[in-house]
């Protein structure tokens, strides 16, 4: 899954913990990074992405419950350094805090729970290094229930990569970490679908853990996802997993991927292009169409924009062209990135930060795109680099 390295800084310890994820290119993208080694969700220095995660993902957690438990919680470790840790995590909508500092080389926070949630730690100050933008602290992602959930090392949390045990999720989640990890030496493509089976296997085998559905929401249905594969592993989740808020949502989601799935009929839109002009998806019907979702600020997006040009020099006079709708709220930064990158397609965006467009395709991270055939009906998606090309080769030359 690893691609693309992006600084984040915490521009403060105490604005809300997810507003300061903030990329140096993306400003104010919440970065989301799942670790190939599985052990931490969360890190502020360093962030490897063959996609962008956009719209709400971390913005704030969505309470995940299943029951009313009413216990407390532990957690504790020791530490040889001092530092400030911050427990945060958000119920109803409302972001609960818990701090503590190391005392006597050990930290210890307790409270109460009345669900399941997921959490983040920041300790500060971090060992994961600073560019002098801002104090650095480091972000670790955590399951907080009811029990005593251990620290393996508060040193080893400054340093990005700790692990939490003692608690039924944590132990979960490292269990699965940990097969993660074993997958090495791959390369990148192999490596993804070998983890790819690691989380398939875990889901089907643990169908009441809330860290099966936080997968399946994740690491399986990034972009569009396959929902050949996704909607049988979310039916076989129990049933209080399901009728769970986050299981809602994921029903929600299922509802809106089926609109654009492999087969159906793309779902028309208007969007203004850079002059203002109201431009629809219907006026391309009759042409091969590749409706690709991008934004200046995405690294992943402009690496692949030389591709897309040699695809649309090698096809434009073969009934195919490209529309691209862009993420960017700025106009100045979307025209220069169109001017950079020498994009002679159609550009639209209505600079919102929820554009219609992507929220009517249930676009979740960019890169993405849409492959519609002359009839309007969608032949593919999420289609970049060489599969990309064949697809384009396999439709429009035979």
């Amino acid at each position: 899954m690893l691609l693309r390295c992006h600084k984040a800084m915490l521009q403060t310890a105490t604005e809300p913990l997810y507003k300061t994820l903030i990329d140096n290119n993306c400003r104010e993208l919440a970065c989301l990074h799942l670790s190939r080694a599985g052990l931490t969700r969360f890190k502020t220095y360093t962030m490897q992405f063959k996609k962008i995660s956009i719209g709400f993902i971390i913005a704030s957690f969505p309470v995940i419950s299943l029951a009313q438990v009413g216990n407390s919680y532990t957690l504790q470790g020791k530490a040889d350094k001092p530092a400030t840790v911050t427990l945060q995590y958000n119920v109803n909508g409302n972001t609960i805090q818990n701090k503590g500092e190391v005392k006597n080389g050990e930290i210890r926070l307790t409270g109460t729970i009345d669900t399941k949630v997921e959490a983040s730690l920041l300790v500060s100050p971090s060992t994961v290094g600073s560019d002098g933008a801002g104090a650095m602290a480091t972000i670790i992602h955590l399951w907080l229930e009811p029990g005593n959930i251990s620290i393996n090392s508060l040193d080893s949390l400054q340093k990005g990569h700790g692990v939490f045990s003692g608690t039924t999720l944590n132990d979960e989640s490292n269990a699965l970490a940990k097969e993660k990890q074993s997958i090495t030496g791959l390369p990148d493509k192999a490596h993804d679908e070998d983890i790819k089976a690691i989380v398939i296997k875990f889901i089907k085998t643990h169908p009441a853990s809330l860290v099966s559905l936080t997968e399946l929401n994740i690491s399986l249905s990034r972009g569009i996802p396959d929902l050949e594969l996704v909607e049988p592993l979310f039916n076989g989740l129990s049933a209080d997993l399901k009728g769970s808020p986050l299981g809602l949502e994921y029903q929600k989601k299922l509802i809106k991927w089926r609109t654009v799935d492999v087969g159906a009929i793309a779902p028309d839109f208007i969007q203004p292009d850079q002059n203002g002009k109201p431009v629809k998806l219907s006026d391309y019907k009759g042409k091969y169409l590749l409706v690709d979702f991008w934004a200046s600020w995405c690294h992943p997006c402009r690496d692949e924009n030389p591709n897309l040009v040699k695809q649309y020099e090698l096809y434009k006079g073969k009934n195919f062209t490209i529309l691209s709708i862009s993420l960017d709220e700025r106009r100045q930064d979307w025209l220069k990135a169109i001017k950079e990158d020498g994009l002679p397609w159609k550009q639209v965006s209505d600079l919102k930060k929820n554009n219609q467009a992507r929220a009517k395709y249930g676009v979740q991270s960019i890169p993405d795109n849409f492959l519609i055939n002359p009839e309007g009906e969608i032949i593919g998606k999420s289609l970049r680099g060489e599969d990309l090309n064949k697809k384009l080769k396999e439709v429009i030359e035979n």
